[in-house]
């Protein structure tokens, strides 16, 4: 075993291999589906639209100003934008995630 390698790695290059449950690949398999499907790109276009609202505007509607000091706002309106490109990246990544699967 390598000195600074991972336990059970004799040589240092053995990648770990991950096992995934059935179900959790049938949901990534609808989750991929999904995303080829023009319904998806209505909802990204959608979300787009408003991590690009959110990136100009507070939650409330206001107009960013960099005079005001709106600390609290800002970082719920960054929040909102982190969720939906999670949201976005979720089923765009779905499809590579069952080839991933399949491989193994």
């Amino acid at each position: 075993m390598a000195e600074h390698g991972i336990i059970g790695d004799q040589y240092g290059t053995e990648l770990p291999e991950t096992i995934v449950p059935e179900e959790e690949l049938v949901a990534e398999k609808k989750a991929a589906r999904f995303s080829k499907t023009a319904e998806f790109k209505q909802l990204k276009e959608y979300l787009e639209d408003r991590i690009a609202f959110y990136q100009t505007h507070l939650p409330d509607g206001r107009v960013i100003n960099e005079s005001q000091n709106l600390a609290q706002d800002w970082l719920v309106a960054t929040a909102i934008i982190a969720e939906f490109r999670a949201v976005i990246a979720a089923y765009e990544t779905a499809q590579e995630a069952v080839k991933n699967a399949q491989r193994q």
